[in-house]
């Protein structure tokens, strides 16, 4: 990470990605958390301007997040803590840089629908479920990930599946079938449940909302929410 000042009351912190989709990866899960908060030696008073710029290689244009120091934290050892809350951004240019360079490389897998990285948190309503994960969003359907040792037994091959999100311009339904489930090794974790649904007969205005949302035009400023269900509630939910 490289930080360099550009006035006295803004700060650019530069920071590069192997790929583009760790760089959506990064971008998604810290912007969708709506603040992040940073260590330094340096205190800066609230209100300075922060731009995190994030490099993908083989991307030309970065991606520009603005933020603001919304509160200065002293620490032992002369340090401080920053906490940052993040802005949405209105220069797209680096941000469809990076989704075009995804969308290419999806093609070349042969891909139906490519698939974009995507970080939002989810709840379920059975009492003493785990949280869920939204890891990746394509206009056919969506990976999830759970947090637990194993699958909750409401997630089977064939479950009726709803995922409600929060977006600009309102709520958003997808209505899918889960199609299949597996395991995934984590860095924070030996095994993780994850499964992957299929989205079924959605309405024209639903298509175009997902549309928005694999192209990250929709999203609103965090925190990012997002609720699934299974089974009947789902299916209740639509009604």
């Amino acid at each position: 990470m490289q930080n360099s000042p550009e006035n006295e009351s803004s700060v650019r912190l530069k920071v590069s990605y192997k790929t583009p989709e760790a760089l959506i990866d990064e971008y998604t899960r810290s912007v969708g958390q709506g603040s992040v908060t940073l260590e330094t030696r340096r205190s800066l008073t609230r209100g300075t301007r922060f731009v995190f710029e994030m490099q993908a290689e083989g991307v030309e244009r970065p991606v520009e997040v603005v933020g603001e120091v919304v509160h200065v934290t002293p620490r032992p050892g002369g340090r401080y803590h920053l906490t940052v809350r993040y802005g949405m951004s209105t220069d797209r240019i680096g941000l469809d840089a990076v989704l075009q360079r995804i969308f290419a490389q999806e093609q070349e897998k042969l891909r139906r629908y490519p698939r974009i990285p995507l970080n939002v948190r989810a709840i379920e309503s059975t009492p003493f479920s785990p949280a869920f994960y939204v890891r990746d969003i394509s206009r056919g359907g969506v990976g999830m990930e759970v947090d637990a040792a194993s699958l909750p037994p409401m997630v089977r091959v064939g479950a009726p599946f709803l995922l409600e999100m929060e977006l600009a311009p309102g709520p958003l339904l997808l209505p899918g079938e889960v199609v299949w489930t597996s395991t995934a090794f984590r860095a924070h974790s030996p095994v993780t449940p994850i499964f992957g649904v299929h989205f079924k007969d959605l309405p024209q205005e639903t298509a175009e909302k997902l549309e928005a949302l694999v192209t990250l035009e929709s999203l609103p400023p965090g925190p990012w929410w997002a609720r699934v269900s299974f089974g009947q509630e789902a299916l209740s939910r639509l009604t």
